[in-house]
């Protein structure tokens, strides 16, 4: 019988495989353990699920508590398992879902979590008035941590979404771009949309919200009534007022992000005018230089001295202008100087207007951006209420329109109030753009309408935020005014009343039944700032029907009128003046502008947002005062003049 004999003789790989081997059979024996174990002393997450799940299905349980942390030895995702619970048994309130309820205020149908609710329980055994409304609607968090919790589409996602091709957009980072004016070309033959102005009650120091209304409407239209919706704002301006009015454009759930870019410098057109109006100064100051080195008669007949303030009316050409043309020829009939016998002198004059144009090309092309809801915005231009039109740009405007179509709707704002901004709008604006509006939105909130029945005008800290109905009645009187002025210019009226959490329902009925009665088609209470577009739908759905009713859009005067007298119909009409005193300078000033064939221009009143009269400190409906009108000087760029009312001031007049 034959015998095989193996030798074997180990190798390093055998001997390596062999505990392989061993050490696998060994983890195996362990998780069988460790299976046995987990299971007999602590759930595995697909078993804490299911659990979940059967208190959910279970009529007999009404509400239902995750205790956190979550204790156990297997990983388990805290967020998955609280979702997990349903809803309408999420005692905690921990679910994304109401959470989200939580912070717009909406508890309707859900649970609100133990601790704030005993709270409200134990104020409401005080003397204090409250509601569920009112708690929920406190400003747990600020515009910026709002704004932080939101995260934008990328522009070039945006940008496709409303129809605008890759080579007119141009882009500046991730989040903001330039839409080049070949779009509008492209686009001309589009139907327009329909077209909403957004004005306002005079404004008071708690702030009456317009352009919070202006962006929560678009998000109305857009997200919710799922119409083509675009907003038109001016950009917030850097000066003496940064940062008073918060930290972007809107506020609340209603506000464009990213809001440190539209805050800051967006896309610098800020910046371009700035550098235009310097390069304005530094032209004329060689200029001064240069001809005091000549001969005594050169100086005396040619030296010359800056007029008014040069970068406001840059800002106020930027935003009238319709093409890169047009600015450019705005530019240069600009009159920035006098000589000393009065002659006026023009950028084109001192050679400089085809450099003005050139530092403000980028500058005439509207910003895109988009709010927190991803409706598009155009932010564009910020030309100031008291000293010039008050209004975003014409060439913003122009192009939301087309891009819309003609389903769709254009929301602009017209800043500070509606005898101001809103009558500039209509009588500056859309004389220049040629669009007539369908619908006008006026906004006013209760407690402002209590300062203008003669309430305090601090915060919340006095009795303009305690129930007053008397304070209120009295303030409607100020709405009415506004309401008037509105509809003089023949377009339906819509009051969007925007809510703060110590408004009542009695308060709110009286201010829409005092709207009603002043002629307003509809009064809408809103909640766009704790609820975003979500809060302003019924608004939207007001709008939608005042946007098919027949209407003739009206000037407030013909530019065929003298003067004096286009400036007497604004005073009269608009502001409720018994009549206008024009100072020595300003006669002076009438004679020569209409001797020179500037008599057509339209009006700019340079005038305060605070009061309808020139008083700022006049609240209410002042009537039968005189208007001063000390001064009037001519903006040819822009288009208009502007009379100067009482001590209002737009930049000295500098002799060099």
């Amino acid at each position: 019988m034959a015998r095989v004999v193996c030798v074997f003789q180990p190798t390093w790989n055998t001997l390596f495989g062999i505990i392989l081997i061993i050490g696998l059979c060994c983890y195996s024996v362990l998780a069988l353990l460790h299976q046995s174990l987990t299971t007999t002393l602590k759930p595995w997450p697909a078993q804490v699920l299911r659990r979940i799940v059967e208190v959910n299905e279970n009529p007999e349980v009404h509400g239902l508590i995750v205790q956190l942390p979550l204790d156990s030895i297997n990983p388990m995702d805290t967020e998955k398992v609280t979702n997990a619970v349903a809803p309408e048994k999420d005692v905690d309130g921990l679910t994304s879902i109401n959470a989200g309820k939580l912070s717009r205020g909406d508890l309707q149908d859900c649970f609100i979590p133990c601790t704030p609710k005993g709270c409200m329980k134990l104020i409401s055994q005080t003397d204090q008035r409250i509601s569920l409304h009112a708690v929920a609607s406190v400003n747990f968090f600020s515009d910026t941590a709002i704004a932080h919790s939101f995260t934008p589409k990328t522009i070039g996602r945006l940008a496709r979404e409303v129809g605008l091709f890759s080579e007119e957009v141009e882009h500046y980072g991730t989040t903001r771009a330039k839409v080049r004016l070949e779009a509008l070309n492209r686009l001309k033959t589009q139907p327009d949309g329909k077209y909403l102005v957004v004005t306002g009650i005079t404004p008071t120091p708690l702030g009456e919200g317009t352009t919070t209304t202006t962006l929560g409407l678009a998000q109305a239209l857009g997200a919710h009534l799922h119409v083509n919706s675009f907003a038109c704002v001016r950009q917030p301006s850097q000066g003496s007022n940064f940062g008073v009015k918060g930290g972007a454009v809107g506020g609340g759930y209603s506000q464009v992000i990213p809001m440190e870019e539209v805050s800051l410098h967006l896309t610098s057109d800020t910046q371009a005018v700035m550098a235009a109006s310097s390069l304005v100064v530094d032209t004329i100051n060689a200029r001064v230089l240069s001809e005091s080195t000549q001969s005594d008669k050169v100086i005396k007949n040619n030296i010359i001295f800056l007029s008014g303030s040069v970068a406001s009316e840059m800002m106020a050409v930027l935003a009238l202008s319709t093409s890169l043309g047009d600015m450019t020829r705005r530019l240069a009939r600009m009159v920035v100087a006098y000589s000393r016998k009065g002659k006026p002198v023009t950028t084109e004059d001192l050679g400089i207007s085809g450099v003005l144009a050139t530092l403000m090309r980028d500058a005439v092309k509207p910003s895109l951006m988009q709010t927190m809801e991803g409706t598009p915005v155009f932010v564009h231009t910020c030309p100031l209420s008291d000293i010039a039109q008050g209004n975003s740009s014409i060439l913003a405007d122009q192009i939301a329109l087309k891009l819309v179509g003609p389903e769709g709707f254009v929301v602009t704002e017209a800043e500070g109030g509606a005898e101001l901004g809103m009558e500039k709008f209509f009588d500056i604006k859309c004389r220049s753009s040629g669009l007539h509006p369908d619908v006008v939105v006026m906004v006013a909130t209760v407690h402002g309408l209590k300062i203008h029945g003669g309430g305090p005008a601090l915060v919340c800290l006095s009795n303009v935020c305690l129930q007053n109905l008397t304070l209120l009645e009295n303030g409607c009187s100020h709405l009415k005014r506004q309401l008037e002025n509105a509809r003089a210019f023949g377009l339906p009226v819509i009051v969007a009343i925007n809510t703060f959490s110590t408004d009542t329902d009695a308060e709110l009925g009286l201010v829409c039944e005092q709207a009603k009665l002043a002629g307003a088609l509809e009064a809408v209470p809103c909640s766009h700032w704790a609820e975003g577009g979500a809060g302003a739908v019924a608004l939207g759905q007001a709008v939608q029907r005042a946007a098919e009713i027949p209407h003739q859009m009206n000037f407030l005067y013909d530019l065929e009128m003298p003067i004096d007298d286009k400036i007497r119909a604004i005073a009269k009409s608009m502001y409720g003046a018994g009549d206008v005193e024009l100072l020595p300078q300003a006669q002076q000033k009438v004679a020569l502008f209409s001797k020179q064939g500037l008599g057509n221009l339209p009006i700019c009143m340079a005038k305060t947002h605070l009061s309808l009269s020139h008083d700022p400190e006049r609240k209410g409906v002042p009537t039968g005062f005189t208007l001063p009108i000390r001064d009037i000087h001519a903006n040819l760029g822009a288009g208009f003049l502007y009379p100067l009312v009482g001590t209002v001031s737009t930049g000295a007049v500098t002799h060099l």
